[in-house]
């Protein structure tokens, strides 16, 4: 009886230590396993074009003129710009900052350049505009990229034409019309990455064209707007 009584104890206690083993076993690979597929739920392919996309770059200052074109400064980071408008083969390649301070004469060649392609009046753009401009290409790592400039500053009549054709969906009181809006496209890079650079700047408004594939983005109020003709999506409230 007490052999039997003996071995009982021994099998039992064998059972315990087998059972705590497998729970050692368990609480090692379960936590592995589990840590292992985490990586893999991060790989989203847009997560990695983002991250890739987005450099750590802010929007400069609030930018100075000059009381006197000849004080300009010599030393300081130099923003360029390089536009093309590819309907009438212009091109336009200019240091319109160095620092702080705005240069002068480059906004005035860029006033020229942005002018309403309808009758050829010119108007002085709000140089935060570029300011917009050169940062979203810095944050996509192309500040050397050209950029195509679909339509710049408007008059009231060209706007009104505009709107009256039902070709557009333009704004009665577009930022276009205040020389403060661009529509552009970046040759290599999708309007949706555009969209989203522009946006993580909240620097104004920005509206989304995917059937065209282009951006507008101006320095007025900060809102957002998808324009889709076939599916009826503009938020006409809050369009440039």
């Amino acid at each position: 009886m007490s052999f039997l009584l003996s071995e009982s104890l021994r099998s039992l206690v064998c059972s315990r230590r087998l059972y705590v083993l497998l729970a050692i076993l368990l609480a090692g690979v379960i936590p592995a396993s589990a840590a292992s597929r985490r990586p893999a739920a991060r790989r989203h392919p847009r997560y990695h074009a983002l991250t890739r996309a987005f450099v750590n770059v802010a929007l400069p200052g609030t930018g100075l003129l000059p009381d006197d074109e000849e004080e300009l400064p010599t030393d300081g980071e130099k923003y360029e710009l390089k536009l093309v408008r590819a309907y009438t083969g212009e091109v336009l390649n200019v240091v319109y900052r160095i620092g702080d301070t705005y240069i002068p004469d480059a906004l005035d060649q860029l006033n020229q350049f942005l002018r309403d392609s309808h009758n050829e009046e010119v108007s002085e753009y709000d140089p935060r505009t570029f300011d917009v401009l050169h940062t979203m290409l810095a944050k996509l790592g192309r500040s050397n990229s050209a950029v195509d400039i679909l339509s710049a500053y408007r008059t009231q009549e060209t706007n009104d034409m505009l709107r009256e054709s039902g070709t557009t969906n333009a704004a009665l009181h577009s930022q276009h019309i205040e020389a403060k809006a661009l529509d552009l496209r970046v040759p290599g890079v999708s309007a949706a990455l555009l969209r989203d650079v522009a946006l993580s700047l909240a620097a104004g408004g920005v509206g989304y064209y995917p059937a065209s594939q282009f951006i507008h983005v101006d320095v007025g109020p900060v809102r957002q707007w998808t324009y889709s003709p076939h599916l009826r999506r503009s938020r006409r409230s809050r369009r440039g």
